[in-house]
């Protein structure tokens, strides 16, 4: 049995088929990363002052808030966190670290805040 340590609980994973290990290590992860947004939106202007150092009005501020629901709705992708899931696969006690979710959670209030403007080219 594995011992996986997230947000502000204490997950166990049987020892079981890969693919069962694998699905529950994404539903352990999703877990984490939906805490961590959920942590985020308690206090989402405090948050934005924070870390992108702006402040955004109350109809921006519903349209984050609706980015950070849908992912913390979603399941993660393994992809992208496959040194995470590395780590819990061979270690039978492992601390998941926030900082990768952290950056997954910027990138698309960034996208949001600071959207790619397209330049036209005579």
């Amino acid at each position: 049995m594995k011992s996986v340590r997230i947000a502000s609980t204490v997950k166990h994973i049987e020892e079981a088929d890969h693919n069962i290990t694998l699905f529950r290590i994404q539903e352990i992860l999703s877990e984490h990363r939906t805490m961590l947004i959920t942590g985020i939106l308690t206090d989402l202007p405090t948050y934005l002052q924070f870390k992108f150092y702006t402040k955004v009005d109350k109809e921006m501020q519903g349209v984050l808030r609706d980015k950070l629901w849908d992912l913390s709705n979603s399941k993660v992708n393994l992809d992208r966190y496959d040194e995470i899931v590395q780590e819990i696969r061979k270690n039978s006690s492992y601390r998941v670290p926030s900082s990768d979710f952290f950056r997954e959670i910027d990138s698309l209030l960034d996208s949001a805040l600071n959207p790619t403007q397209l330049m036209l080219v005579k």
